[in-house]
């Protein structure tokens, strides 16, 4: 007897989004579909400017696609209004970023409470009793009082992951989380957030370039040029993660050089092509 696979926790349907700087369409997404499984790490890795960032800010709804859907849970978000999407964000969306994004007038135990207060409300008694034990888990506990600045890089990061679990979420959002950490911070802060898959059953997506930080996934996805190319979803390891993104950046080289020498040849032969286009006006004249 088969088991029926979970329902997706987040699902991206032929999704494309397109910039028009100065007139010049950019095509971020390509006709994305993709499905994020619950209760597991999922990581997104591309080459500089594959579309990765785009991918998880339409996913997150921080961002609207071009055309396409995009459902968090059984709710489509595309249509939703600014208002809606906000609460939605507040509510059932955590997000960790690279640069922490923490107040630094408030304490660690306030910027951890900060996404109640923009709900204006407080936490019921099950929800203090989660936050407790989040802080107990990521070692927070005798840095309530202190403000971002006075706690080290690792410590910021551990309250914004904090944060970014005290409501629940059905899904948490982190682009390039380690990036501004050393490496010991780093293991850690991955450790963290695999342990809240393991253990408390979170959905998060990951956004990142460092391979290390990738291992740590359960699936891989790789995009170039605003599509999924490839995944890894068993043997994962910083090698064939390397691996596969040296493999990404040769194909893309191999294309611009393509690119480029198609652009040469036709600055080349347009003069040639002006001429034979002359001669050929002449020629109809004369006759």
């Amino acid at each position: 007897m088969t088991t029926a696979s979970p329902m997706p926790i987040a699902q991206l349907r032929d999704v494309s989004k397109i910039f028009d700087p100065d007139g010049a369409a950019l095509v971020a997404l390509n006709h994305v579909s993709l499905d994020i499984a619950p209760a597991r790490l999922t990581a997104v890795m591309g080459p500089s400017g594959s579309g990765k960032s785009t991918l998880m800010h339409v996913l997150a709804g921080l961002d609207r696609p071009s055309s396409g859907t995009v459902h968090i849970g059984e709710r489509e978000i595309t249509a939703l209004r600014e208002d809606e999407l906000t609460a939605l964000r507040r509510r059932r969306i955590g997000f960790v970023f690279q640069a922490f994004n923490l107040v630094p007038t408030l304490t660690v135990r306030e910027n951890i409470l900060l996404p109640f207060e923009l709900d204006d409300r407080k936490p019921n008694a099950e929800e203090r009793a989660w936050i407790t034990s989040i802080i107990k888990r990521l070692g927070l506990d005798a840095r309530l009082k202190h403000r971002p600045g006075e706690i080290s890089g690792g410590q910021q990061q551990r309250t914004a992951i904090a944060r970014a679990l005290a409501t629940r979420p059905d899904i948490l959002f982190a682009d390039e989380p380690t990036g501004n950490l050393d490496g010991r911070s780093g293991r850690e802060v991955m450790a963290i957030m695999s342990e809240a898959v393991r253990e408390l059953g979170q959905s998060i997506v990951l956004v990142t370039h460092d391979p290390i930080v990738a291992a740590y996934a359960d699936r891989v996805v790789f995009i170039a040029d605003g599509t999924p190319v490839s995944e890894l979803n068993d043997s994962i390891s910083a090698e064939v993660i390397a691996q596969t993104m040296l493999d990404l950046d040769a194909q893309a080289e191999a294309a611009e050089d393509a690119a480029a020498g198609v652009a040469q040849y036709d600055s080349e032969t347009a003069p040639y092509s002006s001429s034979v286009a002359q001669y050929a006006v002449g020629t109809r004249r004369r006759r």
